[in-house]
Parts: C-alpha cells; sequence; structure tokens
C-alpha cells in the first residue's frame, strides 16, 4: 500500500458536505423521522435511478439487506432457502439468523448458481449470486423455481441481464455498499435493498427501522438503518459509479486479451454484462507445468505488492461455506463444480480503479517471471 492514497475513492470529489453535515446537522438523521434524512433519501433515490427500479432502501449492511429481504419474504422457522455455497458466507448467514434452513446448490463455470440442479420445490425462497459481477441466468432460475427469489448483487452494481440491471430481475435486490476498498462505491457499512413490489417495499421499510412504532404491522421489525453519514458518503460517489465500472472493465479486458494461456477466463454469457468485480481464471495445470498452489507460492515467493483489495491476484474463497464447521450440519447436493473452482481458481482485482494499464503490464511481467521460474 506504500503508493496508495486511502482517499483514492474519493479523488477530485467534493468533501465539503461532509463536513457541513459534522458541524451542522444531525449525522443520524433519523431523530423522530422514519423516512431518515435528506441526504439518506436521495441517496436512495439516485440509486433506484440508477438501477431503473421503483424501490432502493438503505441498510447497515449488505448482510442486513439479505435478512431484511428475508424476513420481508415471510421466511421464518422451519422454512428452507436455496443459496450456493460458493459464497461469501454473508450470504448464507442471514438464512439461518432469519430461523431457516440453508440447502446448499452447485454453482456453474462462472461460480453462480446452476438452474439445471434446481430439485427443491418446497424451498421458500432462493438466493441468487452474481458472483464477482457475472449476472446470473434469471430467466431459467424463474422458469424452473416458483418461490421468492432474492438476489445478492454485492459484486453486480451496474452488471445487466438481458439489458436490466442486476438487483431488479427477482423479487427483491440486496447490494453491499461497506467496504472502502472492496465495493464499487462505499459508505464505510451500508447496504441497500432494490425491489419494484410496492408490499415487500413496505415491510422492507419497517423491518429496517422499527416500523411497528409506527405502523400496526404483524410483523417484527429491528433496527438496520444507515447513518445520515453513511448515506452522503455512498451519494457523493454516485456521480461517478458508471466511470468506475467502465475503468475496471476497460482494464479487465486489457489484463484478460494478455494473461498467459494457463490462466483461462470463461466466455461471458450472451445473456450478461458483467462489471468484472474480479477476473476469476481457471488455472491450467497441464499447460503451466506447475500447480495453482505453486503459482500463488511463488507469486508470494517474489514478493508481489498484493493481498490488499484492488492490488491483489490469489485463490478464490478458501473454503465453501458448507466447509465451514458451523454449516457441515445443513444438507446440500453433490458440489463438484463448486469444489473446482475453490482449488482451482484465480482471481486478480488489480484492473480496479485507480490501476492504471502501466502498472497491469508490471503484474503481467511479474506474472511472466514466476511462470518461467523453474523449481529446484
Amino acid at each position: 500500500m506504500q503508493n496508495d492514497k486511502v482517499d483514492f475513492m474519493f479523488k477530485d470529489v467534493d468533501l465539503s458536505p461532509v463536513m457541513e453535515l459534522l458541524q451542522n446537522h444531525d449525522i443520524s438523521g433519523w431523530f423522530k423521522n422514519n423516512e431518515g434524512g435528506k441526504n439518506l433519501r436521495l441517496f436512495q433515490q439516485c440509486f433506484s435511478t440508477y438501477c431503473n427500479v421503483s424501490h432502493a432502501l438503505t441498510t447497515s449492511s449488505g448482510t442486513a439487506a439479505i435478512y431484511v429481504a428475508l424476513k420481508a419474504c415471510g421466511v421464518g422457522r422451519g422454512d428452507s432457502v436455496i443459496v450456493p455455497a460458493f459464497t461469501h458466507v454473508g450470504s448464507v448467514a442471514p438464512i439461518v439468523l432469519a430461523g431457516a434452513k440453508p440447502i446448499f446448490i452447485d454453482v456453474d463455470i462462472h461460480g453462480n448458481l446452476d438452474p439445471k440442479l434446481l430439485a427443491n420445490p418446497h424451498a421458500k425462497a432462493l438466493i441468487a449470486v452474481h458472483m464477482l459481477g457475472m449476472p446470473c441466468d434469471m430467466d431459467e432460475i424463474k422458469k424452473r423455481f416458483g418461490g421468492f427469489i432474492i438476489e445478492d448483487a454485492s459484486h453486480a452494481l451496474g452488471a445487466e441481464y438481458k439489458g436490466k440491471r442486476a438487483g431488479t430481475l427477482g423479487d427483491i435486490g440486496c447490494f453491499s455498499i461497506g467496504g472502502g476498498r472492496t465495493k464499487t462505491i462505499a459508505c464505510g457499512e451500508g447496504g441497500m435493498i432494490t425491489t419494484d413490489d410496492d408490499s415487500l417495499a413496505e415491510k422492507c421499510k419497517n423491518i429496517r427501522n422499527h416500523g411497528d412504532r409506527v405502523t400496526d404491522c404483524d410483523y417484527m421489525c429491528f433496527n438496520f438503518r444507515l447513518s445520515e453519514l453513511n448515506a452522503l458518503v455512498g451519494l457523493l460517489q454516485m456521480p461517478r459509479l458508471s466511470m468506475l465500472n467502465e475503468w475496471q472493465l476497460n482494464n479487465a479486458n486489457y489484463l484478460m486479451k494478455r494473461l498467459p494461456n494457463f490462466l483461462q477466463v470463461p466466455e461471458t454469457p450472451l445473456y450478461a454484462k458483467t462489471v468484472r468485480y474480479m477476473v476469476s481464471c481457471l488455472f491450467n495445470e497441464e499447460l503451466a507445468g506447475f500447480s495453482r498452489n505453486v503459482f500463488l507460492r511463488r507469486l508470494i515467493d517474489q514478493k508481489w505488492d498484493g493481498g490488499v483489495p484492488r492490488k491483489n491476484i490469489g485463490g478464490a474463497w478458501g473454503k465453501l461455506v458448507s466447509d465451514i464447521r458451523y454449516y457441515r450440519k445443513y444438507s446440500k447436493y453433490p458440489l463438484l463444480m463448486s469444489e473446482k473452482l475453490r482449488d482451482e481458481s484465480v482471481w486478480i482485482d488489480y484492473h480496479r480503479f485507480p490501476r492504471t494499464k502501466e502498472e497491469i503490464d508490471k503484474l503481467l511481467d511479474h506474472i511472466n517471471i514466476v511462470s518461467s521460474k523453474v523449481e529446484p
């Protein structure tokens, strides 16, 4: 991180509204107010306009967004929810918190839930994770599953499926806008819910903000609010969102054309417009002449300055969620592709803002050096 500025995500952004808020206004925005402050409401409006969806509602995190979405869909004790095991645990923990049981399902070559494997008609809901910015095949999912469909679009802000934004294709979309160096735009901590369903939107609005204080609802509400300060931080980045996605797409294309042949990027489906949250490669051991783990170890041995977001090249999820001790007790179908991707994937996020093509060339040079290294 020697040459990185902590504020790179806010380069050329006027931060004076933040100081004004800190000096003159309620940084929570929720005092005697069930709608949140003006910056939060404007952030929601900008987000819904960007996604072309009727409702956008902030939450305190992406994980909270998924929990609120599950409860709005009526998921509770005794229910089951289909979810891939090849995902972040934040896609799964809300299912258990809601009182339901996760049913782990395998994925396709992109790491997305494989619709052909949907075989549990009794599940109350399904969480479709758009892995690394690649949209799931939503038409096939909807054709084969009749319950509530929740999209985890945490990696996919700006991605499209057949011309529609990810997060607007199922019943409810959920986004993480938290991690400062991992998400395209970030609030420090935060999440967003999107839906075109007025009834679900009203439930999400109540559940995130003790709505039972102001309406006679028959479901439990809680506090998953986003502060006015966090919302303003997100709002200030919205005008740059298209530029940031275009930046990482252009750099990803530049990178992919120059990768060695043993790092193979699966072809993008015709229905999808990915945002390349990460460049995901399958490591071909036969072409390389050595294993993926040897390759990754060599990068570390050669002191590649990675290991942090936007400067990293490494493996995929170290574990499937179903590998984690707490979640092993939940039933699962065979997860052959999930295990293959866990063991053979190489993920690169060095292409994202503020990386330049000159910096990418240095990464490629480094890959070529470790690739030609002969084991003693």
